[in-house]
């Protein structure tokens, strides 16, 4: 694995707001605010309602 597999999905986007679209159950969900911080599981969003962790595996997307 080359160390630029290892990166974060923080670092690829620019300071500032995001949306991220990811599925719970059978809806889907849609976030708006800014990444803080991601690990090899989860990303952490932080918006005006508050803060939310959400799976990798669960994004369908993210926009800038």
């Amino acid at each position: 694995m080359d160390e630029n597999d290892k990166r974060s999905v923080a670092s690829f986007l620019k300071e500032g707001e995001v949306k991220v679209v990811w599925r719970e159950e059978d809806k889907t969900k849609v976030g708006r605010g800014v990444i803080l911080n991601d690990d090899e599981n989860f990303v952490y969003l932080s918006g005006e309602k508050g803060r939310v962790a959400v799976n990798k595996r669960d994004i369908i997307a993210i926009k800038q």
